[in-house]
């Protein structure tokens, strides 16, 4: 009887380290691509291993190849974050994606569209030189009486 239960709880939790391995793996990652695995997101490398629920974010003119267990690849585009599920999509797993913004900084997308063009930067200049205009002609505090 003992051997039975030792067993069963054997089997139950074989299945459970089973059920908590690699749901992914990164095949191949084109440009910027990073992923949070809890605490905040971090490059990935070729072959790292993702559970489901991690996220993979690909930045703008990146892709990346995610590989599941049963050899179902999943291509996530760039300029997005991608919940990796359970279960292939290939085995009726949902990709939960979500786009970014197309003006990310620079310091964090070098390959993104920078935020504001030169004509965002050309308006700020005029707008300066009329205040300074606007400063420097209307600071005329004349009040001396001529004799």
């Amino acid at each position: 009887m003992k051997a039975v239960v030792a067993i069963a709880l054997s089997l139950a939790f074989t299945g459970t380290v089973s059920a908590a391995e690699s749901s992914a793996t990164l095949a191949s990652a084109q440009g910027s691509v990073m992923v949070n695995q809890g605490k905040q997101f971090v490059p990935v490398q070729n072959g790292q291993v993702f559970a489901a629920g991690d996220r993979v974010m690909v930045m703008q003119g990146g892709s990346a190849v995610l590989r599941f267990s049963d050899g179902c690849d999943v291509t996530l585009s760039g300029g997005s974050i991608t919940q990796v599920p359970e279960v292939s999509t290939c085995a009726g797993g949902k990709l939960n994606s979500t786009r970014l913004a197309n003006e990310a900084p620079p310091w964090i997308n070098p390959e993104a569209p920078a935020a504001y063009g030169t004509s965002t930067w050309m308006l700020v200049g005029a707008g300066a030189l009329v205040v300074g205009g606007l400063v420097a002609g209307g600071s005329d505090n004349n009040d001396s009486i001529s004799p």
